[in-house]
């Protein structure tokens, strides 16, 4: 299946630029280089988690394929398996209570 084209997005030079300058301080203080995809992605969900509509989980590193996730909303643990490629943020549900979580596999505490 071949994917789907991407679109490009219009936006003033304004903006342009600020996304410009966001994205270069997320890769100085990460270390990563994600597309711009990616990045956007990452900082939609983690930004959303700001927000409130999703809630940041808390995580602890297992192995490199996978996380020990905490709900913030009911307690419950459980592990979630990360496959390789992933971006830094992922969006899952709680097992237990069906909260809408957001993983941030880029800050495990």
């Amino acid at each position: 299946m071949t994917p789907a084209k991407q679109r490009p997005i219009s936006i003033s030079s304004r903006d342009r630029a600020v996304l410009d300058s966001q994205k270069k301080r997320y890769e100085e203080s990460t270390g990563q280089k994600p597309d711009w995809g990616e990045f956007l992605a990452t900082v939609a969900l983690l930004g959303l988690a700001a927000a409130g509509i999703y809630h940041l989980a808390k995580t602890t590193n297992r192995s490199p394929q996978s996380v020990d996730v905490q709900c913030c909303q009911c307690g419950g643990n459980f592990l979630l398996a990360v496959p390789s490629g992933m971006g830094r943020a992922i969006q899952t549900t709680c097992p237990h209570c069906n909260a809408d979580l957001v993983v941030d596999l880029g800050n495990p505490r």
